[in-house]
């Protein structure tokens, strides 16, 4: 009966996403020799975006049907005689229910993820944090039948006689033949972050084994990299310049991530590197001319930013609805939905009166996330029962990951929102000195300039929220300096502007969603959309509101450890005396984690309607 319940759900959710009134693309895709299907920072969502407040009905695909959209896509390229190639740059952790509401959830996850056959796949950060993580990454490798690439990253394990060694996580690098006889080369590379064991790209491209890898000619080179395309994290350019070294000629094609937006820039005339953002969001198309070392032409190339959704995936594959689902694709979503259940993420926790934004309304504003949190959900929850003082709460602005959006709320949309298992610690201060204490935080936070070798996990997260937060705002910006209309900013007007009935509509784009300039040739977004609207200068970090009592009364001011360094730091610049450390601090309301607060809020508050 249960598989009965879980079939009939699938075929209930399939044909909802089926029947979406999407836009459809209007441009066939640039089909050349080398062509590539890329994805990055999935972050778990491989359920897709199951709700329904603009831009979410884009993202509406779940893992199937891009298991159906690949498989598809394989056919096309084998009736063209061309290449096609699947490659994934890592992050599968630390996101969605499916990752992260246990502590094997991810790694059951990571065997769905591992059905669709991808021929490049390398790991991001997010499975580097705990050794546990990149434990289960080691010891299943197997399940990507040898194409678990990553380059630079060791860990250390107990061999059979009891020593520790240190061994690579994945394959060092790859050598393949594509169905049309070409000869590929590959390696995936991680950013010098925060992890296991991780070796400088600038000194992987000098390792004997590596020059060794490169010495031979293929017809192309593949990189597969958690990190961006350009910019200060992005280190591809030792190995670009040591491949480029050894073979001027050959065409190196980059495929990256870890910033959580779409990008796509050119070394030189014979390569091309393109980051598909984030959560299943977008599918990235790409495409190359593969001329030989005797032509002086460049590579003709394009690069193309899918929506992932079933409208578009069909569109481009001249599919129907009746021949889209293939059994891969099935079998995927049916398994999971089956994760899903025995996660017991899917049962409904409450009902969400609203619409709440992470960045397109201001801090303060009565449908920000921040201020929820801030305002509602801390105060209502975190309580130390073995404490009635007086408190107050900091908490972490970079510990909310998503919007959260009217209507049903789970498990699963509680991880979505915060997914990070930070706990809470507090420390007696002066109420007089406690009133500062956020402020000084976010004037720190504000102002600082993070380190280009970030130490801790909330310094590496904190960049990723601010280059994501700086491209959305960019496009919004560009939108507003064209003309466009600021009413967007009004929820109820955006859902009235973008609803199905065209008729209503003033002019087209008639959908949010990602409006992308990047540094290639041609135009690289599939659909035409308006930007979602963003709020800059949001707050790093955000406090309860504060009790009423005078300076100078004691009060419990209670931290996420998450931010704990910059609680000290503040504290010590308001006051050096202190010399306040992490030895003074305490837990407060011990074994409860910031992921399960919106939940509680929402059993206690949002009840109407359930």
């Amino acid at each position: 009966m249960r598989y009965i319940a879980l079939l009939s759900l699938l075929t209930g959710v399939s044909a909802s996403q089926h029947s979406l009134k999407l836009p459809e693309p209007t441009r066939q895709l640039e089909w050349k020799d080398v062509n590539f299907l890329s994805t990055s920072d999935i972050h778990g969502w491989l359920l897709g975006h199951q709700h329904a407040t603009w831009p979410e009905p884009n993202y509406s695909g779940d893992y199937g049907s891009l298991a159906s959209f690949a498989t598809h896509m394989r056919r096309v390229a084998h009736d063209k005689g061309v290449d096609l190639l699947l490659v994934d740059a890592g992050d599968h952790h630390d996101g969605s229910g499916l990752v992260s509401s246990s502590s094997d959830a991810a790694g059951k996850a990571e065997d769905i993820f591992s059905m669709l056959p991808y021929d490049i796949i390398t790991i991001g950060n997010h499975e580097l944090y705990h050794y546990e993580d990149a434990l289960e990454e080691y010891r299943n490798k197997g399940r990507w039948n040898g194409r678990y690439v990553t380059s630079n990253v060791n860990i250390t394990i107990r061999s059979k006689d009891g020593s520790f060694q240190s061994v690579p996580l994945g394959e060092q690098y790859l050598k393949l033949d594509t169905e049309q006889g070409r000869k590929v080369t590959a390696f995936g590379i991680i950013f010098n972050c925060k992890g296991i064991s991780i070796q400088k790209p600038s000194k992987l491209a000098k390792e004997p084994w590596f020059l060794e890898a490169i010495k031979d000619k293929p017809d192309y080179f593949v990189l597969a990299g958690h990190m961006p395309a350009r910019g200060e994290t992005a280190e591809f350019g030792p190995i670009f310049d040591a491949i480029r070294e050894a073979h001027p000629k050959v065409p190196i094609y980059i495929f990256g991530g870890h910033t959580h937006v779409r990008d796509c820039v050119q070394y030189d005339d014979r390569s091309i590197g393109v980051v598909p953002g984030r959560y299943l969001e977008t599918v990235a198309f790409t495409s190359s001319s593969l001329p030989q070392d005797d032509d002086e032409k460049p590579l003709d190339v394009a690069r193309r930013y899918i929506d992932g959704n079933p409208v578009s995936y069909k569109w481009h594959t001249n599919t129907s609805d009746e021949e889209f689902d293939l059994p891969i694709g099935r079998n995927i979503s049916l398994a999971l939905l089956r994760l899903a259940s025995n996660l017991n993420i899917s049962t409904p926790l409450g009902i969400a009166p609203h619409d709440y934004f992470l960045e397109r309304h201001p801090y303060g504003h009565p449908r920000s996330v921040l201020t929820v949190f801030s305002d509602q959900v801390l105060p209502h929850t975190i309580f130390d029962k073995e404490r009635n003082e007086t408190r107050v709460i900091i908490g972490n602005a970079g510990s909310l990951r998503f919007d959260l959006f009217q209507g049903r709320f789970d498990r699963n949309d509680e991880l979505t929102v915060s997914p990070f298992t930070s706990k809470f610690l507090y420390v007696q201060l002066p109420a007089g000195l406690a009133r500062n204490i956020t402020e000084q935080m976010n004037k720190s936070g504000a102002s600082k300039l993070l380190p280009s070798e970030p130490t801790t996990k909330s310094e590496e997260e904190d960049r990723v929220r601010r280059t994501y937060n700086e491209w959305m705002a960019e496009q919004w910006e560009d939108y507003l300096t064209q003309g466009g209309d600021d009413h967007l900013y009004d929820q109820v007007e955006s859902q009235r502007i973008f609803k199905d009935d065209e008729s209503d509509i003033p002019k087209k784009p008639r959908t949010m969603g990602f409006v992308t300039k990047d540094s290639c040739p041609g135009k690289g977004d599939d659909i035409e959309h308006y930007p979602v609207p963003h709020v800059g200068n949001q707050p790093d970090f955000v406090q309860t509101p504060f009790p009423d009592v005078n300076n100078d009364e004691i009060i419990d001011v209670v931290s996420m450890d998450f931010a704990l360094d910059d609680f000290l730091a503040a504290v010590n610049v308001l006051d050096p005396a202190i010399d306040l450390k992490e030895a003074h601090m305490k837990p407060y309301a011990e074994g409860l984690e910031i992921n399960v607060v919106f939940g509680m809020y929402a059993k206690e508050m949002w009840q109407a309607g359930l």
